[in-house]
């Protein structure tokens, strides 16, 4: 009995690196969540404004979004940013309480100041939950899935281009 103590952490990373390769290579998400934009997505839309998009590029760039950012895909998925069908995140996958949590993690693997502090066991929830697909050091297991450490994450850079879209836009017409 004592020697199965031992064995259940090994059985633990087996079970994420499995779950890792099967979300790689074998699962594929619905077609509907790869061509249509969800529809809180689509009401959210409907509220830009140019000086609404030039508020949210002022503050683009900081920790405080990047936090938000990644709390929001943790909770929501990644499904409307249109990533590759390997690199799309369900939401969820981490609960709603440990979140922040993992997102405090993430800005200081990137050299961001959390605008809160971290709990001391801020990595465990990343390595738990995250690690299997994106990497101890939150780099996508060579470009296998997003790098979380890029500057700006991907999505944010999508973000903002859209953003700079939909300013020049209003202006020219």
């Amino acid at each position: 009995m004592a020697h199965m103590k031992h064995l259940f952490p090994y059985l633990a990373i087996l079970f994420v690196i499995l779950y890792a390769l099967y979300n790689a290579f074998i699962r594929t998400p619905t077609s509907s969540a790869q061509t249509q934009p969800s529809a809180t997505y689509r009401q959210h839309i409907k509220t830009h404004t140019v000086p609404h998009a030039k508020e949210e590029l002022a503050r683009i760039n900081t920790p405080e979004f990047t936090r938000k950012y990644i709390i929001d895909i943790i909770n929501h998925g990644s499904e409307d940013l249109h990533y590759k069908p390997q690199e799309i995140m369900e939401g969820g996958f981490a609960s709603k309480e440990d979140a922040p949590k993992i997102a405090c993690y993430l800005l200081a693997l990137r050299g961001d100041v959390s605008p809160e502090s971290c709990p001391k066991n801020a990595p465990m929830y990343y390595t738990s939950n995250c690690a299997g697909c994106h990497g101890e050091d939150a780099k996508g297991l060579g470009g296998t899935y997003p790098d979380l450490t890029r500057k700006p994450l991907l999505g944010i850079a999508k973000r903002k281009e859209a953003l700079m879209r939909l300013i020049k836009s209003a202006i020219i017409e």
